[in-house]
């Protein structure tokens, strides 16, 4: 999901005369260093490449489709209005050998709950070279909810590329330019004088610069963490400047290509920047975690019953993604955890056993799935959990985040009881042993979502605080490394 994360705050800040000003664009992907929010629509597989692209070094490839209505999607929040018009263009190339029509469509919820597909614009696209589909203005229905943005085929299954995804008001009013991360005051260059504009603003000079380009770590607040991701972006030895300005129908876009991604603070210290203002650091707390989702929410799913249980009860707990298992009808379940100040975290993206890996093949596995839940959540890093448990020098040397394991497995996996669960963490709470635990659970077990509703009050009763791992350590004031593997916070 492109969602506009920072455009509340951000507004807040220019109406208080601070010197930031929101990007007003509401869409640009170029996949230049994420997947811009796309993902799949069902099990076909979505990949940022550098094999072909419209402009810029990457595209984004949609493969393995075994339906027609398999393609890329992007979620469109609350910057859509539905019933106004707006205009949507994107690139697309296919090399099946003969001309294919493709469209650019929209799915949504009608005011009856009904879910209904309507095209956006089509057109025959030529093997081999780019075509760009494009509508100058086109109305979203009103009272739309549960709106999507998708690229598919009519008939043909083949494999497609797709690049600078667009969309600008039909009135006018949102420019018409796009400009890449690090571009803080969008003069169309990145180089040193953004560095020296940022250093003034946080020096509380009166200078200019843009949110959108300049909150590298994605938390929404403009600091000194972001004027170093800055300073590491323009001193890495494989940074390339260009700009490229282009025109598609009525779109044009602005764009600095940069060869790296957001960059993380690896390796060292983990910027725990997690909220613990809701936490009392005098009672003792447990870390929940959850494996293997998402398993998607609605219908009562254990997704559903578990984010509930812990909602009802003021707590917060950690779920750990697997990559290749979120597509297009489950996102929600991760946006829904993000907003609910649960911590979103990574468990790769094909699950393997990382010791038999490469570095590289490691560090693969990691950022695939970081890319999928940066384009959800806006976050640039998230904390991982090896598949198994399984750990080595070279997982640890390579990964560039701490690494969660637990100190507590419910066993959920190996066919534990409710009852089973629930007694063990009943017993280490009266044993002493549970303050400070992470515990291991996977959120795709029914016996786990009835566990997890019986512990949230019984834990709340008698004076636990259930919190994510980061708050954890956060609240008992320790420290989490980069490579590091981490149990327990005791």
């Amino acid at each position: 999901m492109l969602a506009m994360l920072l455009s509340l705050q951000m507004a807040a800040l220019s109406g208080m005369g601070l010197g930031v000003c929101a990007e007003q664009r509401l869409l640009y992907a170029g996949f230049e260093s994420d997947t811009d929010g796309f993902a799949a629509r069902g099990g076909e597989t979505t990949t940022r490449t550098t094999a072909d692209a419209y402009e810029g070094q990457y595209s984004l490839l949609i493969r393995n489709r075994s339906d027609a209505w398999n393609g890329a999607a992007v979620s469109l929040d609350a910057t859509w209005i539905s019933g106004e018009s707006y205009a949507f263009s994107c690139a697309v190339k296919q090399n099946s050998g003969a001309p294919v029509t493709m469209q650019l469509s929209l799915q949504y919820d009608d005011a009856s709950g009904s879910t209904q597909y309507v095209q956006i614009v089509s057109s025959s696209v030529p093997s081999g070279s780019w075509t760009v589909l494009s509508q100058d203005a086109y109305t979203i229905p009103a009272a739309a909810t549960n709106r999507y943005l998708y690229i598919e085929t009519t008939e043909h299954l083949c494999d497609f590329y797709l690049d600078a995804v667009t969309s600008v008001s039909d009135d006018g009013s949102v420019p018409l330019f796009s400009y890449r991360l690090g571009d803080i005051n969008h003069d169309a260059q990145c180089n040193a004088q953004d560095i020296r504009d940022f250093a003034a603003y946080l020096q509380g000079d009166a200078v200019t610069i843009y949110a959108d380009t300049a909150d590298f770590d994605g938390n929404g607040r403009l600091n000194a963490i972001d004027l170093s991701l800055l300073r590491q972006w323009r001193c890495n030895p494989q940074f390339t400047e260009t700009t490229a300005v282009t025109t598609a129908a009525t779109t044009a876009a602005a764009t600095i290509t940069t060869t790296t991604a957001t960059p993380i603070l690896s390796p060292g210290q983990w910027n725990n920047t997690a909220d613990i203002s809701w936490i009392d650091p005098s009672k003792p707390m447990v870390a929940l975690s959850f494996d293997d989702g998402p398993v998607g929410i609605g219908n009562n799913s254990t997704a559903s019953r578990i984010h509930n249980a812990l909602s009802d009860s003021g707590f917060h707990a950690t779920f750990f993604y697997w990559g290749n298992r979120i597509n297009f009808g489950n996102q929600n379940e991760i946006v829904q955890a993000y907003e609910r100040d649960f911590e979103v975290a990574n468990h790769t993206y094909s699950h393997p056993y990382l010791t038999n890996l490469s570095a590289s093949e490691i560090l693969h596995e990691y950022n695939q799935t970081a890319d999928i839940l940066r384009g959800l959540t806006g976050q640039t890093a998230f904390l991982v959990r090896p598949p198994y448990l399984a750990v080595n020098d070279t997982v640890k040397n390579t990964l560039p985040v701490p690494l969660i394991n637990c100190g507590m497995d419910s066993a959920d996996w190996n066919n534990a009881s409710t009852a089973d669960m629930v007694n063990r963490i009943q017993a280490a709470m009266q044993n002493g042993t549970l303050n400070g635990q992470i515990v291991l659970m996977h959120e795709n077990y029914e016996t786990t979502a009835a566990a997890v509703e019986q512990l949230c009050p019984y834990l709340k009763a008698n004076g636990w605080q259930v919190v994510t791992v980061s708050e954890l350590f956060k609240a008992k004031e320790k420290e989490m490394y980069a490579g590091n593997v981490y149990n327990h916070c005791n």
